[in-house]
């Protein structure tokens, strides 16, 4: 019995030996994880989108806010240290000196994680505004990034107001800041969506673009210090000696913790087309430039900028006299004007597919009955029904002085204003004139009255003399 039980057991042991066990595909599997995920692109469908390590992604474009590419663009996740590139904006925009020398405080330096990315400074230590900024964007230093804040702020808390504020200002809606370095915290986070949008806003200076695109940087000696600090640049897509490299990349910001994995912001231009790329919640930071440049070479393959007015005038057949004739009364019926002078902008670029037939696009010239600042229309182009774009019909001929620089509202009770002082001025100088020409009147009829008056005397005394002389006779 013992012999034929031991005898079953090895057929059993060699049945599951030979026949093959299939994975169940469960996410948290050892066979799900032991191969990294890769970046994939097709270089023979360059219209592919590429398949995406990072779980979520955006590309857009730094001009126009348009969008080339999302995924999960919406969801929130950490940031980890691209938060910094909102600390950098809002100091900016607060006018910091850069030449300006601080003094590092006990917050700063112990306020922060001893094992995060640092520089080293220590309490007490005097350092430049502008050595802080560097050191934030370039090495991303976290107790330079505090030290900002408290700069800005006045302290942590009151600094995340700030940059709160200002996420919602760009329109940010699941943005939410607690830290100015974006060391973790669970109430810490944004979307792809979100930080681009923080990141076309922070394009605008130059100066962002100096601390996000510098290579390396080397922060002098201080009081505390006898040696120079030398820091490089994490974004290694602009670093040519790296196996990364991208030669539009322009600029950018790492950023890591554990629960937030890799993330990264980057902006590229070719060909005068210039876009944002965040990818967030990336398995290794490999991936994430990989992804990145992924993503940069789908967009360029498909995306370009077309300028539907560059041939345009207002001379055109397409453009009907009748509605250069209505613009005309509207504005120029009460002036000398024999044409008014309508321009549009002419390098006015819109981003389309490259596979779009620009045959297809709809132009449509619509003149507004009334004027807004010195705006007297606009150009909306369309394709499939759809508009893809719009820019406004100005005028370099001066409008009247009612609807220069103001709304219509205002222009209109300036001018009723003006038409009611006006009448009164006029109404004014009619009793003026009234009381001048009754005044002048007077003053003749006083005249006449008192030479009347002055003759019936004369007359009256010469008769009386008369009498007087008849009467002397009489008694002589």
């Amino acid at each position: 019995m013992k012999k034929t039980g031991a005898i079953l057991l090895a057929f059993l042991l060699l049945f599951i030996c030979v026949v093959p066990v299939h994975a169940t595909g469960l996410e948290g599997s050892e066979e799900a994880t032991t191969e990294h995920p890769e970046t994939t692109e097709y270089p023979d469908d360059p219209a592919r989108q590429p398949d995406l390590v990072s779980n979520a992604a955006i590309v857009m474009d730094a001009s126009t806010g348009q969008i080339l590419y999302e995924k999960n663009s919406r969801d929130k996740k950490y940031p980890a240290s691209i938060t910094k590139i909102m600390t950098v904006l809002l100091a900016i925009e607060a006018g910091v000196d850069f030449n300006e020398t601080i003094t590092m405080t006990e917050n700063a330096i112990w306020g922060v994680e001893r094992d995060s990315t640092l520089i080293g400074l220590d309490v007490g230590e005097k350092v430049t505004i502008g050595d802080l900024m560097y050191a934030t964007m370039v090495k991303s230093a976290n107790e330079c990034a505090y030290a900002i804040a408290e700069y800005v702020g006045g302290d942590i808390d009151n600094f995340a107001k700030m940059m709160n504020d200002k996420a919602a200002e760009l329109g940010c809606e699941n943005t939410h800041f607690v830290t100015p370095n974006g060391l973790h915290d669970d109430n810490h986070y944004t979307t792809a969506y979100d930080m681009a949008l923080i990141t076309k806003k922070a394009l605008e200076y130059d100066q962002f673009r100096e601390l996000a695109g510098t290579l390396s940087y080397t922060v002098p000696e201080t009081n505390l210090a006898d040696e120079t600090r030398p820091l490089w640049n994490g974004n290694k897509m602009i670093n040519p000696a790296e196996s990364v490299y991208y030669e539009y990349c322009e600029g950018g910001k790492t950023g890591y913790t554990m629960k937030a994995n890799n993330t990264l912001m980057t902006y590229a231009k070719k060909d005068g087309l210039e876009l944002i790329c965040i990818v967030l919640d990336c398995d290794g930071s490999k991936r994430a430039y990989t992804d990145t440049r992924a993503l940069y070479n789908y967009c360029y393959n498909n995306y370009t900028y077309y300028y539907p007015l560059a041939d345009f005038s207002f001379d055109s057949e397409e453009v009907e006299s009748e509605e250069i004739n209505s613009i005309l009364d509207n504005y120029y019926t009460s002036l000398n004007h024999d044409m008014i002078d309508l321009e549009v902008d002419k390098n006015y670029p819109i981003l389309i597919n490259k596979n779009m037939d620009t045959t297809q696009i709809v132009r449509n010239v619509n003149l507004y009955d009334t004027a807004q600042d010195n705006v007297l229309g606009e150009i909306t182009f369309t394709y499939n029904d759809e508009q893809i774009g719009s820019t406004p019909i100005t005028s370099s001929t001066p409008l009247p002085s009612s609807k220069m620089g103001q709304n219509t509202e205002n222009d209109n009770s300036k001018s009723t204003v003006v038409k009611v002082l006006c009448k009164i001025g006029l109404i004014l100088l009619y009793i003026i004139g009234a009381l001048a020409i009754v005044f002048i009147l007077y003053i003749i009829f006083a005249a006449i009255v008192r030479n009347y008056r002055r003759g019936r005397r004369r007359r009256i005394y010469r008769r009386q003399r008369r009498n007087h002389r008849r009467d002397d006779d009489y008694y002589f």
